[in-house]
């Protein structure tokens, strides 16, 4: 793993009561949720399968945490909305916005930029918040075309945040090559939200067998 923080940002706690939106990268997404929601966070899951994703959340409320899954597909913007509804009435405002590239079938990431474009402004005016975007390849589209268009729009978030509390991260697979396993993301994914401020993470495949 190489961890490569390229601004420096003053060191800031969430609250020990944060609330978190996470949309669906598979493994990714259940992995980050277990570990915020044991760290007290209250977390949504946005799933295209919702009834499996709050079969995942009803366990982890069955120990003790707080999640609930919505049904949410960046393809159809219907579900956009009503995940929107369902994220007022269940959370409120989140203090984080962990999301993949949101890529539909159509190969299109309009729908992930219209939920963060109505999330983020209300971010924003609530103070200390982190949007944490992971980058195409790791949820199954490593083409050069989506990755170039994935650092565009963190680089477009990075500049409508200066001046505010909110910060934008990334989570992607090193330069090196090859793709990390979905549960080393999703615990690297918790670990920027809980552990030390990083701006950037690089994950590096697992080592293949002398």
């Amino acid at each position: 793993m190489i961890e490569a923080p390229q601004v420096t940002y003053e060191e800031r706690a969430h609250p020990p009561r944060a609330v978190m939106i996470i949309t669906e990268a598979s493994g990714i997404a259940q992995t980050a949720a277990a570990r915020l929601a044991a760290h007290g966070h209250l977390v949504l899951i946005g799933s295209r399968q919702p009834d499996r994703a709050e079969r995942f959340a009803a366990q982890l409320r069955q120990g003790g945490r707080s999640a609930f899954a919505a049904r949410l597909d960046f393809a159809d913007p219907r579900t956009i909305r009503g995940f929107l509804a369902t994220a007022e009435y269940l959370i409120g405002t989140p203090d984080v916005l962990i999301t993949d590239f949101g890529l539909s079938a159509e190969r299109t990431w309009v729908g992930a930029q219209i939920l963060a474009t109505q999330v983020i402004p209300a971010m924003i005016a609530n103070g200390p918040g982190d949007v944490v975007l992971v980058s195409p390849e790791l949820v199954g589209w490593a083409d050069a075309a989506h990755r170039r268009e994935f650092d565009a729009w963190a680089a477009a978030l990075d500049a409508e945040f200066v001046g505010t509390q909110v910060r934008a991260s990334t989570v992607r697979s090193a330069p090196a090559g090859g793709i990390a396993c979905a549960e080393d993301a999703g615990r690297l994914v918790a670990s920027m939200i809980i552990g030390p401020r990083l701006r950037l993470v690089e994950l590096l495949p697992p080592a293949l067998p002398a």
